[in-house]
């Protein structure tokens, strides 16, 4: 007959519950971040020709879409 002690008690594995998958979704966050990087480069290499309030309006919303993207399709922490 053998006995429990609290140490063995407490190495026991504990279970965690996740609601939560553990992963997102990686092609449509691949996608909308390949999207804002995209929109980066359009904005860096067109920049000089364009008026500026054009250049932040992009440059926020690729902003946005990256901010959307971990939103979305991040991976879960």
């Amino acid at each position: 007959m053998t006995t429990l002690t609290q140490h063995d008690q407490d190495s026991a594995p504990a279970r965690r519950i996740s609601r939560k998958p553990a992963t997102g979704r990686p092609v449509l966050f691949a996608v909308l971040l390949g999207l804002a990087a995209l929109l980066l480069m359009w904005v860096l290499i067109t920049g000089p020709a364009l008026p500026l309030p054009l250049l932040i309006i992009a440059a926020g919303t690729a902003l946005g879409i990256v901010a959307l993207s971990w939103t979305v399709a991040g991976p879960r922490l």
